[in-house]
């Protein structure tokens, strides 16, 4: 198997033209115009030196004057077709290689979408923003200049040969044949360096592009840390390996382009020096040595040319070469040949049965025989030591992986089953950091629900307590908030995240405890909404504060992959060893966090510690503490 998984494709697969004729075929219509404008152009060009030759042997052998000013005006009149052919045949392949490659690049987007987290996980995605911006423009250069040109040139070369050969002296057409082999020779031998070149700087190229990505993402932590300077240091360092492959690059093309030259028009003088004797002698006359000339630039133009073709050739196939290496990535997900139906009505019902996963066949398993069900409507807590497998056993659910043994199931089907856009829009995901994209609040708001009303979103955005600060910005919802919300406080991306979920209306919910990290007057206003948007909604809860845990209708313990005790929070403080320390670390916390704040007043901890719900008497045993103790 090869290593994108692909069994049925051979190596040849990363030929550049046979990987792009299906891509070719629809645009076939206007492929041949373009190859009859070349011909047609191609053949005007090898007329023009005839057409010189009459112009000077009427000129300076018959003095017709009128038959000069008669070529003089065919000459006009055909640059002006040749200018018309060489318009059209520009436009139609610009116009294919634009469309090519458009739809290049959606095919690579879309197959990178249907790829689940873990892939990007493993990859780098500055490398993978490379692949779809500098490879495929390479291949975009390829189609719209260089195939043109090859077949430009190639018509060029074979009928500026045959002239030679059929039409002027057989000694200055041996003198320019001679030329021909070594040039080519030097061509193929270069542009196999060329390519192999080229291929590193892409490489390169893709290492800093990652490396600033990741900078740019970070920019907080790297300047928190005051590393800049490292970070340059860093980039800079990737940067100098890509001027050096390219400079080994332009070393490579200058002494193919030096090779060519000097054996090309090397040639040509040895043919002007030789035709000059010829005409001299009277075995030749000058209209036909001007001619000869003129075929003899074409001739080296010609090689010259496929020869730098080649070395851009080579470039573009090692783009395609990584290009269609992310095409024949087997997808990790397959989609089910024949899908089940979700049952009508989903209710939302969780059950983990067996369910057993590891990250890779290498890497050692994170989940064994995990069993658990969860009812309609009913909301469980998820808690641990950092990692336990907290985060692995929800990603299991809306099927970012799949189980390696067991399964999980909704409503009694097992997710694998399911179409993942069924599956994955009846669940709603608030992370612990929420993403936004850089556009407005509309779009942010609206991407949980694309026809959703004005309405229908202001409402969302109240019951998530994000109406009001929305209104406040300079352009209210139709405002730009940057990077991944940047312009926005914590809290504020937080409740904008809520309010899209509360858009997709989704029957389960995966919370990963979006309410820490945030100022106490945050946290109650997220909180309050997590409460609204958590009604009548089965919810797994990835839970690091207490007032999460408490809430919950039940909690399972995780440890090392395993479900070491589950039940209410009253009866795992004495059944549970592991969660009773777990929350004694947080109850500390809480202690600490009070102390600090207590000249500002109790309520501005997080959890209050002097609350009845961590009170383990009997009175107190299944109280749930109010939101603003959250």
């Amino acid at each position: 198997m090869t290593e994108s998984g692909n069994e049925e494709t051979p190596p040849s697969r990363y030929h550049f033209l046979g990987r792009l004729r299906p891509r070719l075929r629809p645009h076939r219509g206007k492929l041949v115009w373009a190859v009859i404008l070349i011909v047609v152009g191609t053949l005007i060009g090898l007329a023009f030196p005839l057409i010189v030759r009459e112009l000077l042997d009427a000129a300076f052998e018959a003095g017709d004057r009128t038959m000069l000013n008669q070529i003089a005006l065919f000459l006009a009149v055909l640059f002006l077709i040749l200018a018309g052919v060489n318009f059209g045949q520009s436009y139609l392949t610009a116009s294919v290689s634009e469309r090519i490659v458009a739809r290049l690049r959606k095919d690579v987007f879309g197959h990178l979408m249907s790829q689940p987290p873990g892939f990007f996980a493993r990859r780098r995605v500055g490398e993978l923003s490379s692949r779809l911006a500098s490879d495929a423009g390479l291949i975009q250069g390829i189609l719209r200049f260089g195939i043109p040109e090859l077949v430009r040139q190639g018509l060029f070369l074979v009928g500026a040969i045959i002239i030679l050969i059929t039409v002027a002296h057989p000694r200055l057409t041996l003198i320019t044949m001679v030329a021909i082999p070594p040039t080519v020779l030097a061509g193929w031998l270069l542009g196999r360096r060329v390519r192999r070149i080229s291929t590193g700087i892409q490489d390169r190229l893709a290492d800093a592009v990652s490396r600033a990505d990741q900078v740019f993402t970070q920019i907080t932590t790297v300047q928190s840390f005051i590393r800049e300077g490292l970070e340059a240091e860093r980039f800079a360092t990737e940067v100098d390996a890509t001027r050096d492959e390219g400079l080994r690059r332009a070393v490579a093309r200058a002494f193919l382009t030096g090779t060519v030259t000097f054996t090309a028009f090397g040639a040509i003088a040895l043919v002007l020096w030789e035709g000059g004797r010829l005409v001299l002698e009277g075995a030749l006359t000058p209209g036909t040595l001007v001619a000869f000339l003129f075929y003899a630039f074409l001739i080296a133009g010609s090689v010259t040319s496929l020869a730098g073709f080649w070395g851009n050739f080579q470039e573009a196939s090692g783009a395609a070469r990584r290009i269609f290496g992310i095409l024949d990535e087997r997808v990790e997900l397959r989609e089910p040949d024949d899908p089940e139906p979700l049952p009508t009505p989903f209710r939302g019902r969780i059950r983990y049965d067996g369910v057993r996963f590891r990250y890779g066949p290498d890497l050692p398993e994170v989940l064994h025989g995990i069993d658990f069900e969860v009812a309609p409507g009913e909301t469980v807590a998820l808690v641990g030591a950092s990692g336990a497998g907290k985060s692995t056993l929800a990603a299991l659910l809306p099927r970012f992986y799949d189980v390696e043994g067991g399964a999980v199931e909704v409503d009694g089907v097992d997710v694998r089953r399911l179409r993942l856009a069924e599956l994955r829009a009846r669940i709603g995901l608030v992370p612990q950091e929420p993403m936004l994209f850089a556009g407005t609040v509309r779009e942010n708001l609206l991407y949980g629900n694309l026809d959703a009303t004005e309405e229908e979103m202001v409402r969302a955005a109240k019951a998530a307590h994000a109406h009001d600060f929305i209104v406040e910005l300079p352009r209210g919802y139709d405002e730009k908030i940057g990077e991944r919300g940047i312009t926005l406080s914590a809290g504020q991306r937080q409740r904008m995240a809520i309010a899209r979920v509360m858009l997709k209306a989704p029957t389960i919910l995966i919370l990963d405890e979006a309410s820490s990290a945030l100022d106490a007057e945050s946290e109650r206003l997220v909180q309050d909404a997590l409460d609204r948007l958590m009604e009548g909604r089965t919810t797994l809860v990835i839970a690091h504060r207490l007032s999460t845990i408490l809430r919950a209708d039940r909690i399972l313990v995780l440890d090392q992959g395993e479900i070491a005790a589950r039940g209410r929070h009253m009866d795992l403080l004495d059944a549970s060893e592991l969660y009773a320390r777990l929350y004694r670390r947080q109850f500390d916390d809480a202690m600490a966090s009070s102390g600090r704040s207590g000249s500002e007043g109790a309520g501005a901890s997080s959890e209050d510690p002097s609350s009845g719900s961590m009170d383990r008497s009997p009175s107190t045993r299944g109280s749930t503490p109010s939101s603003s103790q959250a």
